[in-house]
Formats: C-alpha cells, structure tokens, sequence
C-alpha cells in the first residue's frame, strides 16, 4: 500500500516541475528573451589643434575612424560586457608648424603615435543602458616648440577618466556626448542609435618665454548598434 501512494506522488508533481523548467532561465528571465546580443560601436572623429608661442605657430589636424565589437550578457537585472574587437580603420594626421619663415610639416608616417579607443562598460541604469568609453589621446605638438599639451580625444558623458587633467564634459559645446540605449527595443529586436558633439579647448601655458596659447577642437559622430545573437540559446 505504502509503494502504491508514493508513485502516485512522483506522477503529480513531475508535469509541475518539467512546466517550470520550460518556462523559466536559472535567473528567472523568460525563454523567448535573447541571452545576449552583439554590440557594435562606431566612432567617427575629425579635429584640429593649433599652438601660437614664441613666434611659432602649430597647426595640426586629424581624422580616425574606430570600429569596436563585443557582446552583452543578461546578468539577472544587469549586464556581463565582453570585448571582442577593436580596430582603428582609418588614421590620418598632419601638423604644420612655421618657425620664422622656416615651414615644416608632419605626415601619418612621421608621426607614430596614434589613438586608443577603451570601451569600460555598459551600465543599466532604469530602464536604460549607459555606455562608459574614452579615447587615449597622446602629447603634441610632434614638431619643436616651447611647450606640449595632451591631444583630448572624445569620451562618453559616463567616463571620469579626465585625460590631459581636462573635464571633457565641461567643454561640450554642442549636441550631446551622453550616450544612452533604451532597454525594451532592445529586448524585441535590432536597435541602432547615432549620437553626434563638437568639443572644443582653449587656453594659455606658461612658458620661460611668455605666455604658449593653444587649441583643440573635434567634431564626433557616435554610431551605437544592438543585435540579438539568435544563435546563441
């Protein structure tokens, strides 16, 4: 009697446990939602920086085009970022510098550094995703001068980084560099979104000489691009 009720048990609570298993991830999130997605950033930058000091004047100007590529994970309420590509698929910079009548000037090839894009995280934040990115810039100018300065490079509103010990965000001058998703079109399928700013820096640097005034300025379109990896399950 005893062997007779306890199969009859294991018969009612097995549909009951093979539903739940259907139904639901470990983490609770439905079946039909994608596990993860492929994360596409495009960063498109043209620029110029100029140096007036000592009778030397600088003229510099650059163009690059960075192509990034990672996936994002769901992690409960939050996301797990991984970095699978980075390249930058066009570089170009030229300085000019006038030095007493004596012209000068700088190609590509003669000048070997170059930008580094970093891409820290994606954020939840609400209901929507948070990019943290910034561009490592390095010192100019490339040709002889009484003083250098740090070549700023773009970085989403959510970076802290302070490159060149510049708040990047305070010299926004239009659009926006705040970088943000919507999480539910991303939830349903493909979503894509183009952000675009200007940037630009003035100010003076004392030298033994006097008094090295320099610039910077760039203009940046942002190109953000979520797929469902339909693959993966």
């Amino acid at each position: 009697m005893r062997l007779t009720l306890t199969a009859r048990r294991f018969l009612v609570t097995l549909p009951l446990f093979i539903f739940i298993g259907i139904s639901l991830s470990p983490a609770g999130q439905r079946k039909d939602t994608p596990p993860s997605w492929t994360v596409g950033i495009t960063l498109d930058v043209r620029g110029d920086y100029k140096m007036d000091a000592r009778g030397i004047k600088i003229d510099g100007a650059f163009a690059f085009i960075f192509r990034w590529t990672g996936t994002i994970e769901k992690d409960a309420e939050d996301y797990l970022l991984v970095h699978n590509d980075c390249r930058l698929t066009n570089w170009e910079i030229e300085e000019k510098s006038d030095s007493a009548g004596s012209l000068k000037t700088l190609s590509t090839e003669e000048i070997p550094e170059k930008p580094a894009l970093k891409v820290n995280y994606i954020l939840k934040s609400g209901k929507n995703l948070v990019f943290d990115f910034a561009v490592e810039g390095f010192e100019i100018p490339k040709s002889k001068a009484p003083a250098g300065f740090y070549l700023v490079l773009p970085a989403s509103k959510e970076n802290l980084a302070h490159f060149g010990g510049i708040g990047y965000d305070l010299f926004v001058k239009s659009g926006s560099n705040m970088i943000v998703m919507d999480e539910n079109p991303i939830l349903r399928g493909p979503s894509e979104k183009t952000f675009a700013w200007t940037w630009k820096y003035q100010t003076g640097i004392q030298t033994l000489g006097g008094t090295a005034f320099q610039s910077q300025t760039h203009e940046v379109k942002a190109k953000i691009e979520i797929t469902p990896r339909k693959d993966v399950r």
